[in-house]
């Protein structure tokens, strides 16, 4: 590990205006020109600049130079006590006890170069973040939020999901997660780069290390918002869909019950609260829902167009599509659980199982051809209405 510390790139702060906008463009080419995510940018400029890269409170770093950036990120960091209203209501930051005697940091738009995802970019940006956040900052804590499909690469640098409702990222919905950044147990145990650093900041001599007793309530157990467990998934797929007298219609129907399991173990369990947004119509996106409990509203252009119940599935027009890009927005009206498919957990399924895969697949082609089938019906009927159909 520490051979592997002493290869790291190095990472800068960006003191200069022309650091700062060289990163605003670098933005713009990873989330509006690679990503393709609907956000206020300067598209005559080709950047993506945010009120709160302006605050005080706020440094952007970066891996490469103005000329050839390959990677940054932005943090913010804030004394006790010091958490700006909106940001303290966003995080859920009243679920922490006693927050408002510790150091808060919040980790937000980390990119890396295409070209370099997998390389020792990403590596460097978090070591020399943990080290401003530990150590310039004091922050005891370092938030941040990600979409659900990439909260397994976070949990592996350390990060751990927590109670709090789901975080609006402009692009979609984001799981809410959180370092201890004095953790050396937990961040060790996650195999995470930072786990080395802990000792430079925290133990005698040092700071104290955080306890974290009493955050136990948002950290374990029914508070987490995600399941990755690939046993309670098969669980929560069983109780919810398959157990009872009457057990709830679903894409599921007539699959063997070792694909049904062999399904369950390529996604995670999603809770979100009423009035949650799930999918935003018009993002990019490759997840499919199922929903598990709870009733959901589907509205396009700005009308509600359909009520989905237990057992009904929803992202499937984006899952196929080629641009993944969503036709409608998902809210849930009570509170749901969801299982939640990604497509390229379902790709490796058709490598490693091609029957299973087949037969899930053709099962949700089946439901989009009945819903098809139900919207043109839906069509005649009203052209009947008007008078448009000739006899």
């Amino acid at each position: 590990m520490l051979g592997w510390l002493t290869k790291l790139e190095t990472v800068r702060v960006a003191t200069t205006a022309a650091e700062r906008e060289a990163i605003y463009r670098f933005r713009y080419s990873v989330y509006i020109e690679e990503l393709k995510l609907n956000l206020e940018a300067d598209h005559e400029r080709k950047w993506l600049k945010q009120p709160e890269d302006d605050k005080p409170y706020t440094t952007l770093l970066y891996a490469g130079t103005p000329d050839d950036i390959k990677g940054a990120v932005r943090v913010r960091a804030w004394k006790p006590g010091a958490v700006p209203r909106e940001e303290y209501d966003a995080m859920s930051l009243q679920l922490f006890p006693g927050i408002e005697k510790l150091g808060v940091a919040h980790v937000g738009r980390l990119m890396i170069r295409p070209s370099l995802r997998g390389k020792l970019v990403l590596p460097s940006l978090m070591v020399r973040g943990y080290d401003f956040m530990a150590g310039e900052c004091q922050a005891d804590l370092a938030f941040l939020a990600c979409v659900p499909g990439i909260v397994r690469h976070y949990r592996q640098l350390g990060a751990r999901p927590y109670g709090g409702r789901l975080v609006d990222l402009g692009y979609g919905q984001g799981i809410p997660l959180v370092i201890v950044l004095s953790d050396h147990a937990h961040l060790k145990r996650s195999g995470s780069i930072v786990a080395p650093q802990v000792k430079k900041h925290f133990g005698p001599g040092k700071r104290p290390a955080l306890d974290t007793a009493p955050y136990r309530h948002v950290l374990e157990g029914e508070a987490l918002p995600v399941e990755f467990d690939a046993e309670k998934v098969w669980l929560g797929l069983q109780e919810s869909l398959l157990a009872g007298a009457e057990p709830a219609p679903t894409f599921v129907d007539a699959l063997p019950p070792e694909v049904v399991k062999r399904l369950a173990a390529t996604g995670y369990l999603l809770k979100v609260g009423a009035g949650d947004l799930i999918t935003r119509e018009g993002i990019d996106e490759r997840e499919m829902y199922v929903i598990l409990e709870g009733l959901c509203s589907v509205e396009a252009a700005g009308r509600q167009v359909a009520l989905l119940e237990r057992g009904e599935l929803f992202g499937e027009v984006a899952f196929f599509r080629e641009s993944g890009e969503r036709t409608a927005s998902v809210r849930a009206v009570t509170p749901c659980r969801l299982l939640v498919l990604r497509r390229k957990s379902l790709e490796e399924l058709a490598r490693t199982d091609p029957d299973a895969s087949h037969q899930i697949l053709l099962n949700v082609a089946r439901i989009m051809a009945e819903r098809l089938a139900t919207l043109l019906r839906e069509r005649d009927r009203q052209a009947e209405g008007d008078g448009h159909v000739e006899a």
